[in-house]
């Protein structure tokens, strides 16, 4: 039994007392159409019945005078000779109204009125005015959730499960009479393949709306296709007076069609459009579009409807294609689906085109994007042609064909002048880039005033900065400060940026070439954070921070952000991100020294390296690619590459910041084939590095220990201070395999046995300590953690020293993730990567390294 069935009979239980009582003078139930009144009807006349009282309606209600006084007992302390009860009191006649009122007023018959609340005659009000304050009053409505789901439990018993409930509650709007239909057509037996409605209820449906009055039907109809709760819009629409259609809706809300915020039921809904020919629904919808637009409130919902209906109209065309330009920035996909609507009403295919473009190329449709954009560019008369070409130029770019990007840079026009000068760069041209940055801030500059020309321009100026032949640390850092502002500066328009390249992964890219690891870490942070350049670009950031874990040696996590990438890029990455997705897995198989996954991870490398020109943003996968090529004696393979990074890197006078780990590579490459002569030169153009570069430095110093231990020269010491050097800048298993090869070669059995704990020690992601047992006396020690470098630095980002204080305060990771805008899975990841760094086994040992680390370097 229902808890509205329940709540019936004990109204009928206090109308009509059991075991017999008085009954009440009178009662009034109140509600819409199909919310129960004829069933509550029905409990109060059976229990009037059991009581021995003869049930009449109003037509067979007794006049006044007919009615005793007193006196006539037919069942305990009942004194009426009969009951009237009313349904439909609303549809009452005047004359029936006035007769039922006087037996009212006399009290001397009990009377039961149903009606509607709304519309109401005054013969109507005036017969409820007459109940007056002692009337039993019962209102009834829609069902909430938890009367559908207790109706569902008692019809379907198991059946009823949360999604059956709410599929019932959606679709009948809690109306009872729906609910009661589809509950005894949803039966336990059904296949289970998702609710469906019944054929028989929306027969039911149908059959309840052909049989209302046909201007109540075109209401219902009008506000299903969208037109809002407005008696005047409604008049246009129904072309109708205003009076008029504001009575219709008094109606539709008695007849319970209508929820409560003016929605037509769902189901109803659904029948609605299905009973009603196609042409008078799009002829309604332009009618209310046209009034809409005439008012200027928001017609794009009706607009869509016409685009699904196929309607071709030039006023809902242009709705849609002014809303889809609005959307391209704060929700691509959107702006996708309106500008195809726009197309499918009328809209101009070729006119849309750029714009279609932008917003395949911002939700990572590349090849639509090129698609949509070339049409763009073969019409030369299009005012949009502009935004084509920089689409073209940016899903160009990362695909590798950057002489083509910066000839469409050009043509977007001056103010992409920063993307035309970055992508010059790139390529080696740093003269021809200068100039074109020169041009913008002249006397006649054309600098875009917006927040991603600003940024286009900062980038180009930061990589300049770099680049630099005789660039000093000072300068490169102002060149990572630049590319930091101007990722900054693109973090408020986030996933709506379509460049050549992001600010945060140049920045973490120079970041990473010099040794940088916490600033590569924060910037990316950040830039996924703000979803910067949205799905084309997070493949892109995550592998830079894949990236950046390998080099801390936090190989595991490496491997999940590198997993994530790919999830992130669907069926396929683009040629850059493969490029450094397959260089880091190689990397990752050589620092495992995993044979069998190196061979497999080179193969499919080589083909990477294939479809990916070498441009100065991919020297550190080439890099990488190098060492391996040299350790599977397969190094022949790369020399054309090779040596058309060496050229691009002369044309641009050797910028150590990016000339550097190439140096260093190469040099590797040299020690794993035992070339001293191959060696040489890379370790003659470090040292020259070295004068301006402290990365270069670091590297120079650890090539001149391989060059002795290459001549059997093994200097303990030195070799510790080199090794722990190269931990410094990112190195570290770099300067494990160091000291473990200088182990190997050392005679002496204490420098072996110190050689190996620095091996050992950076293999696991500790800098060496104090001087081992055994230490001989007056030798030189290795550099303490002061000295060395890595650990004089914070250990953690500036954003893992939030996550850290909050942790240490011992707040929840959801507390910690509410108060730095963060998904707890985030700060738990933040808090893995933390405990991994400092070595903590449990959790009291992480709080407590945190505890240090923060008072460290507070």
């Amino acid at each position: 039994m229902t808890h509205r069935v329940r709540t019936m009979r004990a109204v009928a239980g206090r109308v009509l007392p059991p075991g017999g009582g008085r009954p009440l003078p009178s009662v009034a139930v109140q509600g819409p159409g199909g919310t129960g009144k004829t069933v509550l009807l029905a409990e109060l006349a059976a229990a009037y019945r059991a009581a021995g009282v003869p049930v009449v309606d109003a037509h067979s209600a007794p006049p006044v005078t007919a009615v005793p006084a007193s006196g006539s007992v037919a069942s305990g302390d009942v004194t009426s000779e009969v009951a009237v009860v009313v349904d439909d009191g609303h549809r009452l006649s005047p004359g029936t109204c006035r007769r039922l009122r006087d037996l009212v007023v006399s009290g001397r018959t009990p009377v039961t009125l149903a009606y509607r609340p709304w519309p109401h005659g005054p013969e109507l009000t005036s017969l409820l005015d007459a109940m007056g304050p002692d009337r039993h009053l019962v209102v009834l409505g829609h069902l909430d959730a938890d009367e559908v789901q207790e109706w569902a439990a008692a019809e379907l018993g198991p059946a009823a499960t949360p999604g059956v409930v709410a599929f019932v509650a959606h679709q009948t709007g809690g109306l009872p009479s729906l609910v009661a239909q589809l509950l005894r057509s949803l039966t336990p037996g059904r296949p289970d393949g998702g609710p469906t409605v019944p054929a028989d209820v929306l027969d039911g449906v149908r059959a309840n709306l052909v049989a209302l009055d046909e201007s109540d039907r075109a209401l219902l109809h009008a506000l299903a296709v969208g037109t809002p709760l407005d008696s005047e819009v409604l008049g246009d629409v129904l072309e109708l007076p205003s009076r008029e259609c504001a009575d219709l809706v008094t109606r539709a809300r008695g007849g319970g069609l209508l929820l409560p915020g003016g929605d037509v039921v769902p189901l109803v809904h659904r029948v609605l459009l299905d009973l009603t020919p196609a042409d008078i629904t799009r002829q309604i919808r332009r009618r209310l579009l046209g009034a809409l637009l005439d008012r200027g409130e928001d017609a794009l919902p009706v607009a869509r409807g016409l685009a699904a209906d196929g309607v071709r109209d030039p006023r809902a065309a242009e709705v849609l294609a002014a809303q889809g330009t609005s959307a391209l920035r704060a929700d691509p996909e959107l702006a996708v689906q309106l500008l195809a609507d726009a197309a499918a009403t009328g809209a101009p295919v070729t006119g849309l085109a750029a714009r279609r473009a932008t917003a395949a190329a911002l939700v990572g449709d590349l090849d639509g994007a090129l698609q949509w954009a070339d049409r763009a560019l073969h019409d030369e008369s299009l005012p949009d042609r502009a935004r084509a070409a920089a689409v073209s130029a940016a899903v160009l770019a990362r695909r590798g064909m950057l002489t083509r990007s910066a000839e469409l840079c050009r043509l977007a026009g001056p103010e992409h002048a920063g993307s035309t000068a970055l992508a010059l760069l790139a390529l080696g041209d740093a003269t021809a880039a200068a100039a074109h940055l020169g041009a913008e801030e002249g006397p006649t500059s054309h600098r875009g005033a917006t927040m991603v020309a600003g940024a286009e321009h900062l980038m180009a100026e930061g990589v300049l900065q770099s680049v630099r032949p005789a660039a000093s640390a000072s300068d490169v850092s102002e060149a990572l400060s630049t590319l930091t502002r101007a990722a900054t500066l693109l973090e408020p328009v986030g996933r709506g940026v379509l460049l050549l390249d992001t600010p945060a992964a140049l920045a973490a890219l120079l970041a990473l070439h010099s040794g940088e690891l916490t600033a590569a870490e924060s910037v990316l942070d950040r830039a996924l954070g703000a979803d910067v350049g949205g799905p084309p670009c997070r493949p892109r950031h995550l592998l830079l921070q894949a990236w950046t874990a390998m080099l801390r040696g936090a190989e595991a996590s490496a491997r999940a952000l590198a997993a994530r990438a790919r999830a992130e890029a669907g069926a396929a990455l683009e040629p850059r991100d493969e490029l450094f997705l397959r260089a880091l897995l190689v990397g990752l198989a050589r620092r495992a020294s995993d044979a069998p996954a190196l061979s497999t991870a080179w193969e499919r490398a080589r083909q990477a390296v294939l479809r990916h020109p070498v441009d100065l943003f991919t020297l550190l996968p080439l890099g990488e690619l190098v060492v391996a090529g040299a350790r599977l004696a397969d190094a022949d393979r790369l020399a054309p590459h090779l040596a058309q990074a060496q050229a691009l890197l002369a044309r641009l006078g050797q910028p150590p910041v990016w000339s550097a780990p190439l140096h260093w590579s190469a040099a590797q490459a040299a020690i794993l084939t035992d070339d001293p002569a191959a060696l040489e030169p890379h370790a003659t153009a470090l040292v020259a590095a070295a004068r301006t570069s402290p990365y270069a430095a670091t590297v120079a110093t650890a090539g001149r220990c391989w060059v002795r231990l290459l001549a059997g020269q093994v200097d303990a010491p030195g070799v510790v201070a080199a090794a722990t050097g190269l931990a410094g800048v990112g190195l570290a298993w770099d300067g494990s395999r160091l000291a473990g090869q200088a182990a190997a070669r050392a005679v002496d059995a204490r420098d072996r046995t110190d050689l190996l704990h620095c091996a050992r020690d950076l293999a696991t992601g500790e800098a060496p300590g104090a001087a081992p047992a055994g230490r001989r006396t007056g030798d030189a020690a290795p550099p303490s953690r002061a000295i060395a470098g890595p650990s004089a630095q914070p250990a953690l980002s500036q954003r893992e020293r939030d996550v850290a204080e909050l942790v240490v305060a011992g707040q929840t990771y959801r507390e910690i993730g509410g108060r730095l805008f963060i998904s707890p899975k985030t700060v738990e990841h933040h808090v893995s990567r933390m405990r991994q760094r400092l070595g903590a086994t449990t959790r009291s040992d992480l709080l407590t390294r945190l505890r240090a680390e923060l008072a460290q370097h507070s």
